[in-house]
C-alpha cells in the first residue's frame, strides 16, 4: 500500500476481487479522457485479465466513500533504448477538481523516490491534457521533448530525485 499525503486515498495493488469495480471504472468518461493507453474493458473477464497483467498499477479508493475512483502507477518502459519508470494518474469524472489527482501523483512520486529509490521518473502526457500537465509541473517535472507513444503524440516530462523536493 502507498501512503497518500492528505490521507484521503487508499492506494494499493489491484486484486482479483476488484475486477467488477475496475470494469465499471474503465467505462467512465473522465477516466478515459486524454488516452495514450485504452483502459475500457469489454466484459468482466477482460477486466480480470487486465488486473492480472497490471504490473506497476494500483487501484485508488477514496477513504470516505470506499469507492474505486481511479488508477495510478509506476510503470517500467523503454524509449530509444533508455529504461525509464513512468508515473500514471487517472481518476473518474466525479473525482476531478478536488485535489485528489495531486494527492495521488504526490504519493506516487514520493514512493518512487523514497521507497523504490529511483533516480528519475517520467510522465507521458498528451499535449491537450492541461490538468495532468499542471499536476506534473507542480511536482517539479520538466518538459523534455515531444514523442510518439503508441502512435499518440505525447509530451515527455522528467523529474530527477534530487530536484523533487
Amino acid at each position: 500500500m502507498i501512503s497518500s499525503p492528505a490521507d484521503r486515498l487508499i492506494i494499493r495493488p489491484f486484486q482479483e476481487a476488484d475486477a467488477g469495480e475496475f470494469f465499471e471504472l474503465a467505462g467512465d468518461e473522465g477516466f478515459n479522457a486524454f488516452p495514450i493507453n485504452i483502459y475500457r474493458q469489454k466484459d468482466l473477464n477482460s477486466a480480470l485479465e487486465w488486473i492480472h497483467n497490471a504490473h506497476g498499477k494500483y487501484g485508488v479508493w477514496e477513504k470516505s466513500s470506499g469507492e474505486l475512483i481511479g488508477m495510478g502507477g509506476l510503470t517500467h518502459w523503454v524509449l530509444d533504448e533508455e529504461e525509464m519508470v513512468d508515473i500514471t494518474y487517472r481518476l473518474r469524472s466525479s473525482a476531478h477538481g478536488r485535489g485528489l489527482g495531486m494527492e495521488l501523483a504526490t504519493a506516487l512520486r514520493d514512493h518512487a523516490f523514497q521507497t523504490m529509490k529511483l533516480p528519475e521518473i517520467t510522465a507521458t502526457i498528451t499535449p491537450d491534457n492541461v490538468p495532468s500537465k499542471k499536476i506534473a509541473e507542480k511536482l517539479g517535472f520538466k518538459f523534455s521533448k515531444h514523442i510518439l507513444l503508441k502512435n499518440v503524440p505525447t509530451d515527455l516530462y522528467r523529474l530527477a530525485r534530487e530536484t523533487s523536493r
